[in-house]
């Protein structure tokens, strides 16, 4: 149970809501006309597009919910369904961020919302972030901890 400030812990996605719903109604809230990709409950992950599952951690800071989402293969993980190949180059800068954030922004599971953060690991002790929603690299750096060995993480443009 989280109760501090910057508290994390593991979440795994629930069966319901469908996130195909939620990623309908959260398009047609903004507007969007149709959606090539959408996340979708995989082997206890988030999966996207061709991507492995991601793995999920939830953190409730001051300023709100925060959803944090790892490749396992970055982190030396071996999770079944993961791929053994290398993750294709520019996977973070191609991902469509919205498609994939705006339905999890609205799950039930963060009363008021979320902001949701995708986290490449671009060596020893350093990532690159994209988010959705209120910036937190001090949570995305206290998950990392969490997650790994390294003790000290920092976010690189």
């Amino acid at each position: 149970m989280l109760d501090g400030m910057q508290s994390v812990e593991p979440w795994l996605p629930p069966a319901t809501p469908d996130l195909a719903v939620l990623a309908m109604s959260a398009a047609d809230e903004a507007g969007v006309a149709s959606l090539r990709a959408w996340p979708e409950l995989r082997m206890g992950g988030i999966g996207f597009a061709d991507l492995p599952p991601f793995l999920c951690w939830r953190g409730l800071a001051e300023n709100g919910w925060h959803l944090v989402l790892l490749q396992p293969r970055e982190l030396g993980a071996l999770v079944p369904g993961a791929r053994i190949a290398a993750l294709p180059e520019g996977w973070l800068e191609a991902l469509d961020l919205e498609a994939l954030a705006r339905p999890l922004a609205k799950h039930p599971d963060f009363p008021g919302g979320t902001s949701v953060h995708l986290v490449q690991m671009s060596g020893p002790g350093r990532f690159r972030l994209r988010s959705y929603g209120q910036p937190d690299p001090g949570l995305v750096q206290l998950v990392l901890q969490r997650t790994s060995t390294v003790s000290a993480w920092q976010p690189i443009p």
